[in-house]
């Protein structure tokens, strides 16, 4: 869950954050005709360290949860938010709802995969590396993926925003579910597995080739595992484990194509 760091009034909040968040909004607040460029061009500038995002870590987020997720500040028409990831973390394949520019800084080395939605079918565009202060840039029409494939746990700072006041700027976020061949939508982390309760409403159906249905159920597999290893997560054994053995069944029908 997105915990918001609540305080008496803006100037208030942001006195309290690190100096370089601080200039970080300063420079955001500007004007609202803001781009993913000019998103960029203030991440460099204001010079953000992963250790003054450690207030917000959630390295020991629910299994169930595919990373942490953290709102540090709310400007009205931009949001920054603050991502822990572990080792084997992978967001689901997904877009920024309302989104229409902002930027992504990640502080360790991940992996960016990028995916282009044709009528119905989904395309992998390309597997990109991300290295630690890597920042990019992230537009209304992007779909993607981040996960972490070091051996190490790190962060990353998103800044999301719209030209006008939104409180859920990120809301309406689409995931692209190739297990149950449809876009779902949901206002909270963009997770694989989500409970019907985090799930606003379904859209279109959807495709991909084999080899990406395949890649996108490994992953999904690998959480079911996690959460299956978890003591803490095991309320719903059965329902995992039949969930499991029918993701296992369709991962052998999709080899045997390849």
């Amino acid at each position: 869950m997105t915990r918001t760091v609540e305080f008496a009034n803006n100037e208030v909040s942001i006195k309290r954050l690190p100096v370089s968040l601080q200039c970080l909004i300063f420079l955001l607040s500007q004007t609202k005709q803001l781009t993913s460029d000019r998103v960029y061009q203030s991440l460099l500038h204001a010079n953000v360290k992963q250790s003054e995002l450690m207030p917000w870590a959630t390295f020991d987020h629910p299994v169930a949860d595919s990373y942490g997720r953290n709102l540090v500040y709310h400007g009205g028409y931009f949001e920054i938010m603050v991502m822990s990831w572990v080792p084997g973390d992978v967001s689901a394949i997904h877009d920024h709802g309302q989104a229409q520019w902002g930027a992504v800084q990640c502080f360790g080395q991940a992996i960016h995969t990028v995916y282009e939605l044709v009528g119905r079918k989904l395309h992998p565009l390309a597997d990109l590396p991300l290295f630690p202060s890597r920042i990019v840039e992230v537009n209304h029409d992007l779909i993607h993926q981040m996960s972490n494939c070091s051996q190490k746990p790190f962060l990353s700072l998103h800044i999301y925003g719209c030209p006008d006041a939104n409180d859920s700027i990120t809301g309406d976020a689409r995931i692209f579910d190739l297990w149950s061949d449809n876009i779902q939508y949901t206002n909270g982390g963009v997770f694989f597995c989500l409970p019907e309760t985090e799930i606003s409403h379904r859209g279109q159906k959807i495709e991909a080739d084999p080899l990406t249905t395949l890649r996108h159920h490994q992953q999904m597999r690998d959480r079911i595992l996690r959460i299956l290893g978890d003591s803490h997560a095991n309320a719903n054994l059965t329902y995992w484990q039949s969930k499991l053995a029918r993701l296992e069944g369709a991962m052998e029908e999709l080899s045997q194509t390849n």
